[in-house]
């Protein structure tokens, strides 16, 4: 497979008190250069937006 860029997205939806939820999503788009790994690739982005996410629902936490 020639991929010419990958795209990963992230999303987390959390319930809140009084049927309220928080949806937090990080995504990405890497351009794929000749002789990289796409596996790599998606899973150093997957593990980047995830850490995102979670910084999101943080910064939520601590506004409140």
């Amino acid at each position: 497979m020639n991929a010419k860029e990958i795209t990963v997205n992230y999303t987390y939806l959390k319930k809140l008190p009084d049927f309220e939820n928080i949806r937090v999503e990080a995504g990405i788009t890497i351009t794929v250069e000749p002789g990289q790994d796409v596996d790599e690739l998606f899973s150093k982005a997957y593990a980047s937006m995830k850490k995102q996410v979670k910084n999101g629902l943080n910064k939520y936490t601590e506004a409140r």
